[in-house]
């Protein structure tokens, strides 16, 4: 998960994807984060937008549940896209990695 520290520096920070209980998003981290961060979070070929809403666990595992506000699916074919238009080389496989962002 990327994450805006204090300073608004964006940093990654690693989880793991548990799944989808309705409209939330739960994942497993290491580092808390804190209620009310809104974040994002690639998963496969899906940008899930929305805001943690339960933060719990203990200092080893932190379990986030995530109230999905917005999704966009098909990164890949977008992401090539844009490398076709600005005419860059585009690779067969493009690295999606699970991240988070700011607090507002």
């Amino acid at each position: 998960m990327p994450a805006l520290d204090g300073q608004g520096t964006r940093r990654n920070i690693p989880c793991e994807v548990e799944g989808m209980r309705g409209k939330r998003l739960v994942l497993n981290t290491t580092e808390r984060i804190s209620e009310s961060t809104l974040v994002s979070v690639e998963y496969e070929d899906t940008l899930f937008l929305g805001e943690v809403v339960v933060c719990s666990g203990a200092q080893a595992i932190w379990t986030l549940e995530i109230q999905v506000e917005q999704m966009l699916t098909g990164l890949q074919s977008l992401m090539a896209l844009r490398a076709h238009l600005l005419g860059e080389n585009v690779s067969a496989s493009l690295p999606l990695v699970p991240v988070a962002v700011t607090n507002r």
